[in-house]
């Protein structure tokens, strides 16, 4: 029974496999009936790059916008063009493998005519052609495939490059991680996201620089000034960034403020050498020269003398604007100062000694002191009243129990020889099983501080703080500093303001203040004539006006009388007109005659 269906399966096996023409097994075959190798796309070849096998990548995860990573975007791109490289290896490769597979060309007899020859080469390079490209055709689609993921993933990368606009003041070398890109203003869109330093460079100015770390695509907006370079030695010159922060205490700022005079007095000395050396350093002037004439050389001589003079108001420009900037800087230091001294220090005194005087049950308050004049760092007296509703009056019998106290201070201490004490006292806090409670009062002076030496000076300056007569300015930053700004009850000029020192007017030409004199006062000249003319003809007009007014009143009924009356409007209005133009006139030479006035004055 088992032997049956295995025969039977036996005898179909061997019914189908006698059929020919049943199955067919289709082999790639070209032309001449050689077997096409087909590549296996599992086995095409790519860069590894750190991968554990030579598999193929995934080419939908490496395109995917899934992450706001430049540097992932930028791996994956590296990693897809490695693999696009292979590729087209590959595809070379094919190429010279079914060139050298394929049968040389047999040359040409002398019973084959040239145009069968021509044929047969042409067919020939057809059919190499179309094994060619039936073998690289894997490797092709493979790469468009790659190509294609490659532009999706720089399309993701795109995005978040960064953009950075530049303005520098004067205009300046730009150069990016040491390398020279351009020249200021500019606006590149494509940075790269990360650190980036970025520096900007002009001649006879001190260089800029810094590190921008930019989140990718972020705007960013850099607007820098720079400072000219200073006349003045590096030694000892100041970083004002560093000395202005609020980063120090109150002997910090002191010591600072040290440092800033010395350097005031350092280039006040500097300025004294470098003007008494001038003639030195000065090129001298030529003598004249055969072929010049006298008046070619006063003329040289003249530009000479004043170039030197001009270069002197440069040298003296520069000390006063510097010295103006060490003025503001410490004028910005005191403001640390002040901002450091008003700070507010709070802490709970556990000594407290508390009083309760009378209670005063129509107000519901309490006679009120608290004191803690045993502490020796933070010492005080407070006396005031204390709101207590009437029931939790009675409920206490004047019992403590369960009051806390805070006293907060200004961060300005009372020095005396090797001790400090901290008696700018400011507020006082009271509360009752965690519940606060209304407190009016003052603290009281400690006597036995009066006496002490500088007690009166650093009282009033305690008074000042708490006041707020002596209060800080937000206004006082690195911007007021270097003057790019001017703060409130300031006189000092500002960069943008304060103007070099001009070349001297020269007997030689006129300058411009004489032209516009020249100018203005002859503007002047002719408005007022033309007023004075104007003036003139109302006059005349009036005068004519009057006189026809005179014959229509003399007679009245004359034939002429309408001709009269009509000469005399005429006559009334060119006098209007006359005195409106005078008007005007006047008013144009007033304003010509003052503007040249001011050329004296600025």
């Amino acid at each position: 029974m088992k032997k049956v269906p295995l025969f039977l399966a036996l005898s179909l096996l061997s019914f189908v496999f006698a059929q020919e023409n049943l199955i067919r097994i289709k082999l790639p075959l070209d032309s001449t009936g050689m077997l096409i190798a087909t590549p296996n796309r599992s086995e095409m070849p790519v860069q590894k790059l750190g991968l554990s096998s030579n598999r193929q990548l995934n080419l939908a995860e490496l395109s995917a916008k899934d992450t706001a990573s430049f540097e992932t975007y930028t791996r994956r791109l590296a990693l897809v063009q490695d693999s696009i490289n292979a590729m087209q290896k590959e595809i070379d490769n094919s190429k010279k493998r079914t060139a050298s597979q394929m049968p040389a060309l047999e040359p040409k007899d002398e019973y084959e005519k040239q145009a069968e020859f021509e044929e047969r080469k042409a067919r020939r390079e057809r059919e190499l052609g179309e094994r060619m490209i039936r073998d690289y055709k894997p490797y092709a689609e493979r790469l468009a495939e790659l190509e294609k993921a490659k532009k999706k993933i720089e399309d993701n990368r795109s995005a978040l490059y960064c953009t950075v606009e530049i303005n520098t003041n004067p205009t300046a070398s730009i150069f990016l991680n040491n390398e020279e890109i351009g020249t200021s203003p500019a606006k590149y869109d494509r940075v790269v996201p990360g650190n980036t330093v970025i520096k900007f460079q002009k001649d006879n100015y001190e260089p800029w620089d810094t590190t921008l770390i930019l989140q990718p695509a972020q705007k960013l907006k850099l607007s820098v000034t720079l400072e000219e370079k200073s006349i003045f030695s590096k030694e000892g010159e100041l970083n004002f960034p560093k000395i202005i922060a609020r980063d120090t205490t109150v002997q910090g700022y002191l010591l600072r403020m040290e440092r800033v005079k010395a350097r005031m007095k350092q280039a006040d000395d500097e300025i004294k050498i470098i003007l008494e050396n001038f003639g030195k350093v000065y090129p001298p002037l030529e003598p004249k020269k055969p072929e010049e004439t006298e008046q070619d050389f006063e003329q040289r001589q003249l530009i000479w003398r004043d170039e030197g003079i001009r270069q002197v108001g440069v040298l003296k420009y520069k000390h006063e604007a510097y010295t103006n900037q060490l003025v503001r800087t410490l004028k910005t230091l005191e403001n640390n100062i002040i901002a450091t001294e008003s700070q507010l220090i709070v802490e709970t005194p556990p000594n407290a000694h508390i009083t309760l005087g009378a209670y005063d049950v129509e107000k519901e308050i309490f006679e009120f002191e608290v004191q803690d004049t045993a502490k020796t760092k933070s010492p005080f007296i407070f006396v005031g009243i204390l709101g207590i509703p009437r029931d939790t009056a009675k409920a206490m019998n004047r019992s403590i129990d369960g009051f806390l106290i805070g006293v907060s201070y200004l961060n300005y201490p009372f020095v005396f020889k090797d001790s400090s004490f901290n008696l700018a006292m400011k507020d006082l806090a009271i509360s009752r099983k965690a519940i606060p409670l209304k407190l009016e009062g003052g603290f009281k002076p400690l006597n036995r501080f009066e006496l002490m030496e500088g007690y009166g000076k650093w009282r009033i300056h305690v008074d000042s703080l708490l006041s707020g007569t002596l209060k800080t300015n937000s206004c006082l930053d690195l911007d007021y500093v270097i003057g790019k700004k001017r703060c409130e009850g300031d006189g000092l000029p500002t960069t943008a303001t304060a103007e070099p020192y001009n070349k001297p007017e020269s007997s030689d030409g006129l300058s411009w203040r004489g032209w516009t004199r020249i100018v203005t006062f002859s503007a002047a000249a002719i408005f007022g004539t033309v007023a004075i003319m104007r003036h003139l003809d109302a006059v005349d007009y009036t005068n004519k006006a009057n006189k026809e007014t005179k014959k229509m009143i003399s007679d009245p009924t004359n034939s002429e009388y309408p001709t009269w009356e009509k000469n005399r409007e005429r006559y009334k209005d060119r006098s209007i007109e006359s005195s409106d133009s005078k008007v005007n006139f006047s008013i144009g030479a007033g304003v010509f005659a003052v503007a040249g006035a001011l050329t004296f004055v600025f």
